[in-house]
């Protein structure tokens, strides 16, 4: 995990490095991807600190990086059937982390796309307290968590969006297909989404098929 001060946008520095020993693929601390917060969760033991939650390839990571010098982990935790733990995003009231493994589907270790929901209330110990598994087989890349939906992109079924009302079983209420030929768990399609402009306007981008923009029609579930 680099972390670079951007106070000059024009200079910008680098400021810190933080590995997680014990993850990634070859136990150095690799992270994949990672969101750091300035931390406004339940756990009072770390509020106001910043805080990274860190896909790390074999397991979720959390540390505190408030002292870019020496930062510090708070822990780590892996699951079942892990592939290749690869991107994640906290519920607006940081007690949740919905994380996405991008090699299970392709490996046939799970039946659908899965999205691994962590309860992160305790950063200490944090806890993986369900999964959501897709109709669809294809391979799950990125998510973003807007009020009480996630915006996943995966791959070749395009756009799906699950309402987390209730946080540990996810529905999924709406979906944008980009590659409507094939669910396959492949990687080609949609890898990333945009979901938080204030005109609910969703952006889409998919490999071959281009940029979408899209808006969320509203429906009962």
């Amino acid at each position: 995990l680099h972390m670079i001060d951007i106070r000059e946008p024009k200079h910008p520095r680098f400021a810190g490095c933080f590995s997680h020993v014990g993850t990634g693929n070859n136990g150095t601390g690799g992270t994949h991807d990672a969101q750091c917060v300035v931390y406004r969760g339940p756990d009072a033991d770390y509020q106001g600190r910043e805080i990274c939650f860190g896909s790390n390839e074999t397991a979720l990571s959390i540390a505190d990086v408030t002292d870019k010098a020496n930062p510090k982990a708070i822990a780590r935790a892996t699951y079942p059937k892990v592939a290749y733990a690869h991107q994640g995003w906290l519920t607006e009231d940081h007690r949740y982390f919905y994380m996405n493994d991008e090699g299970d589907e392709m490996s046939r270790l799970v039946p659908g796309t899965r999205t691994l929901i962590w309860d992160v209330s305790d950063l200490d110990d944090p806890q993986l307290v369900g999964e959501y598994i897709a109709k669809t087989p294809s391979v799950d890349h990125n998510l973003y968590v807007k009020g009480d939906l996630v915006f996943e992109s995966n791959y070749v079924s395009g756009l799906r969006i699950l309402d987390i009302t209730n946080r540990e079983q996810p529905v999924e209420v709406g979906f944008f297909d980009t590659v409507p030929a094939t669910d396959a768990p492949v990687f080609s399609g949609s890898w990333s989404n945009y979901p938080y402009f204030k005109s609910g306007i969703i952006v889409v981008t998919s490999m071959h098929e281009g940029v979408f923009v899209l808006r969320k029609k509203d429906v009962d579930i």
